[in-house]
């Protein structure tokens, strides 16, 4: 896919040296902490990158990002379970907030109504679909990104449907 069709349709290619980081150092959530915590101080952009390749790495199927009274807070949902992963500095969340906000063509100056959008990922010519939801909260604005993997969907055969139910 062409460099400019990619940036007209909001996918983001993550890159390499964090995807080999992440795929040789996270292996669980304590691992995944000590990444995202490596690269707070890092661009707001590394960061994201290794906030959705860890979490796709984990093969988490949600990423949440929340404002709380003095700081911002990460969890990633596991099995079924929202998981903690991180706390970081409210001026953190507010860039990581606006690189998602424009990834998925939601609007910026819209922080009073739920907004919902969408982008691309694209690793190793594999492309995984996420879906943002940005609600208002008290005290601020809450992102939920559903990572869709086609790496995670389920035949029908292997959902072990009696024959009678297809």
């Amino acid at each position: 896919m062409e460099e400019s069709s990619k940036k007209l349709l909001g996918s983001v290619a993550i890159s390499p040296h964090i995807t080999e980081e992440v795929k040789s150092s996270v292996k669980n959530i304590a691992d995944f902490k000590k990444i995202i915590e490596k690269y707070i101080p890092q661009s707001v952009t590394e960061l994201l990158d290794a906030v959705l390749f860890g979490a796709i790495t984990l093969d988490a199927s949600d990423i949440h990002l929340e404002p709380q009274e003095e700081e911002g807070r990460l969890r990633v949902r596991l099995d079924g379970i929202l998981q903690d992963v991180v706390f970081f500095d409210l001026a953190v969340y507010h860039h990581l907030l606006s690189r998602l906000k424009l990834l998925s063509h939601l609007k910026l100056n819209i922080t009073d109504k739920p907004q919902d959008g969408r982008y691309s990922i694209t690793i190793d010519d594999e492309i995984i679909e996420i879906r943002t939801s940005s609600i208002p909260a008290e005290y601020g604005e809450s992102v939920v990104m559903r990572i869709l993997n086609p790496k995670s969907l389920i035949s029908l055969e292997d959902l072990g449907l009696r024959g009678d139910l297809y």
